[in-house]
């Protein structure tokens, strides 16, 4: 675990938990492993449907089998720009936390009789912050990923102490996949203030997780179900809340915005044949005026300076590859209102 000290992170003895949007000053970064000893790509479930054909094939060809045999040098690449966008945040002064390699065999072949698989980069996939709320999410879809939920608890209950949050988990949902089952996943929510959008492709979050979301936050926050197109895993590949009043979209991918959303200012982004993933709006605010995105979208950069928003752009295809973006790298616990 790797952490940087601000002295604004803390006030006295009590860590300050407080995110109530995508783009306040961010203080801590929760991102993931590569673990190249352990990491293997998952088998196909039903749950993974929405992947196009080629990533099916691979899945039935080499699912389970460790990706350091199959794809050894981009194996490498994802522990490498993973690494760097932790060391990015540190320099920027921004606490940086991150999860480790499961520790026990029971651990690690946890609902293998369900799903072989072990995909590690998990920064922010088990754990929603919302206000002073920490919502562990111990209920992904796919199955072989819900085992590393172990592999962020001890980092993330240690940093919860002595804080002023308020930390619940989910129900569990049953190892065998059902489609109407509660999931909730992190990377389909955008919070803004007291309105939290939540995306819905039938590929992550489902109505279940959403209306269980909405009772446990209860008033004044109001939960909007974003639709999605079902080629799409989650609301934050594809939608991205800059500052009030800007966003940038995929208008082919976004069914309708939420009705708040639909005066702000937009940039709209379409996925070209050059891009192998719709992950062009998936960057990470650090600030309202400063963004950090993967550099192969670098096209959108005018349509940010022009607003005022710095932009630094990172080599990121390699996570992205395994539905990992820059903003669904990082698990943040403290922004500024």
């Amino acid at each position: 675990m790797s952490v940087t000290t601000t002295k604004s992170r803390v006030e006295g003895k009590t860590r300050i938990i407080n995110v109530n949007n995508e783009y306040g000053k961010l203080y801590d970064a929760f991102i993931g492993i590569g673990d190249e000893k352990n990491l293997r790509g998952p088998t196909y479930v039903e749950a993974l449907k929405w992947t196009d054909k080629q990533g099916i094939e691979e899945m039935e060809k080499y699912g389970g089998i460790l990706a350091m045999e199959v794809t050894p040098e981009q194996t490498k690449e994802m522990t490498k720009q993973l690494d760097n966008l932790a060391n990015l945040l540190e320099k920027k002064g921004i606490e940086v936390f991150r999860s480790h390699p499961l520790k026990y065999d029971e651990e690690i072949t946890y609902l293998d009789n369900i799903q072989r698989g072990y995909v590690n980069h998990d920064g922010c996939d088990f754990f929603l912050t919302i206000g002073n709320n920490v919502i562990l999410l111990n209920d992904l879809r796919v199955p072989c990923r819900r085992k590393r939920v172990w592999a962020v608890r001890d980092v993330l209950e240690p940093v919860l102490k002595n804080s002023n949050c308020r930390y619940v988990a989910m129900p569990p949902c049953s190892p065998h996949y059902l489609k109407d089952d509660m999931y909730l996943e992190r990377g389909d929510v955008l919070t803004d203030n007291f309105n939290v959008y939540v995306g819905h492709s039938g590929n992550a979050t489902s109505m279940a997780g959403i209306e269980w979301l909405q009772q446990y936050l209860g008033s004044p926050y109001k939960v909007y179900t974003v639709g999605l197109d079902p080629k799409i895993l989650h609301l934050d590949t594809v939608c991205m809340l800059h500052r009030p009043g800007l966003l940038s979209y995929y208008p082919e991918f976004v069914k309708e915005l939420p009705a708040p959303l639909q005066t702000w200012e937009k940039i709209e982004v379409k996925m070209l044949d050059i891009d192998n993933e719709a992950f062009g709006a998936n960057g990470l605010m650090l600030d309202p005026n400063t963004m950090v995105m993967a550099e192969q979208y670098k096209r959108l950069v005018p349509e940010f300076e022009k607003r005022g928003i710095e932009v630094i752009t990172i080599p990121f295809e390699a996570p992205i590859h395994w539905g990992v973006g820059v903003r669904c790298a990082v698990g943040p616990l403290h922004r500024d209102n």
